[in-house]
């Protein structure tokens, strides 16, 4: 259970700049940063890169992810972010 967990919100990391930015108007492109920017492209590149089998699980993992109650989702990447910070620090 917490692999999948793990999975779900890694699922949802990776995927939310381009939901994210696919939701918003173009005008927003514009207010990116460059470093924004290329992060966008990056994570878009992998995507397009991303064999067709590999991008039908991430689809059902972010459906998924939206499926979760609110405050579960805010449990999982509060413990990621600690986990992440953890990491860094070493």
């Amino acid at each position: 259970m917490k692999r999948v967990l793990v999975s779900i919100f890694f699922s949802a990391m990776l995927l939310s700049p381009l939901a994210g930015w696919a939701a918003n108007s173009a005008d927003d492109w514009r207010n990116l940063s460059p470093k924004e920017k290329d992060k966008v492209l990056r994570n878009y590149q992998r995507w397009q890169n991303l064999p067709p089998q590999d991008k039908e699980h991430l689809r059902e993992e972010w459906d998924r992810w939206q499926r979760l109650p609110q405050d579960r989702r805010d449990r999982l990447k509060q413990r990621y972010e600690e986990q992440r910070q953890r990491r860094d620090n070493r």
